[in-house]
């Protein structure tokens, strides 16, 4: 039976208007939530607005959860890749039993639409295919290209959360499926990317990474790979998620972190190849939320104490 099916079915007889739960879906991040129908809902999440959060979760859901950026920044990390939307950018996951690295903005505010897979077979139909090869494997990360209907519908369905209307916060929900559908971006598992493509972004993503104190520039990698500029950084952005920048930031900063347990400060960011400390500071900061100082005193107060 589809959404639409199930809440008429109760033809002649008003609907109880529904109320969100709120809950504190992680320390420092609000939710508020709400069954649309049987095996659908729609979340409203939101930072605390004094300071950002970082946690690791293990999903626990079996559901397909489509999210949308409505403000400032969020990070999440699984497998291998990591994900730095835009606001009005989306995403289309599946990953259950899988651990995410999660960070937010303080001022941070996502949709989240969770249909189960059944569901969501029913209801797009054709346009399922795009996505049941890799939910039937068992995860499956893709981008949404962020667009003014996208936002605009995303932004409706925030507010149908908390002021919600069965028959309103059911239409909300479905155009908000249906715009995050439409802006869908290639994946590695997507035949309609050329094989040939994704073998030379894999070997840039090698390349970049090789060396984490010099980075390749994006000339260098395209020249490298075969790619044209535009390909390697639109298929970047598409087959890991993120920048060709973005990406290697993150791994130089993963190394800082390690390296900080032996080294000290001015070792690290030489190792990494700064020539200016406070450079250094300032992207591990951004990264981690803290001074590479602080992570130094850390690991040497818990290896006094060992």
């Amino acid at each position: 039976m589809s959404c639409l099916q199930e809440s008429s079915s109760a033809a002649g007889h008003r609907q109880p208007r529904p109320a969100p739960r709120v809950h504190e879906a992680l320390p420092g991040v609000q939710g508020w939530s709400i069954e649309v129908c049987p095996g659908m809902t729609a979340a409203l999440y939101s930072g605390n607005g004094q300071r950002e959060t970082q946690a690791v979760v293990v999903n626990t859901s079996h559901q397909v959860h489509f999210t949308c950026l409505l403000r400032e920044a969020s990070q999440a990390r699984v497998r291998d890749r990591v994900f730095c939307p835009k606001v009005g950018e989306g995403c289309i996951g599946y990953a259950p039993d899988e651990r995410f690295a999660v960070r937010y903005g303080a001022q941070y505010q996502q949709i989240d639409l969770a249909l189960s897979p059944e569901l969501l077979g029913e209801l797009v139909g054709e346009d399922f295919g795009q996505v049941s090869e890799a939910i039937a494997q068992g995860f499956l990360m893709r981008a949404s290209r962020p667009g003014n209907r996208t936002i605009a519908a995303a932004t409706r369905l925030a507010q149908r959360i908390q002021q919600p209307e069965p028959l309103l916060l059911h239409a909300a929900a479905l155009e908000y499926l249906g715009w995050l559908l439409h802006g869908l971006t290639p994946d590695e598992r997507d035949p309609r990317t050329p094989l040939r493509e994704r073998r030379c972004l894999l070997a840039a993503r090698e390349r970049l990474l090789s060396n984490l104190s010099e980075p390749p520039t994006i000339a260098e990698l395209a020249q490298d790979t075969g790619l044209n500029q535009l390909k390697l950084k639109q298929g970047f952005k598409a087959l890991f998620g993120t920048s060709i920048y973005a990406l290697f930031q993150q791994h130089r900063m993963d190394r800082a972190r390690q390296l900080l347990r032996q080294h000290s400060v001015t070792e690290t960011a030489l190792m990494l190849g700064y020539s200016n400390i406070s450079h250094f500071s300032a992207a591990f900061r951004k990264q981690f939320g803290v001074l590479p100082s602080e992570t130094r005193k850390h690991y040497l107060g818990n290896a006094g104490a060992d």
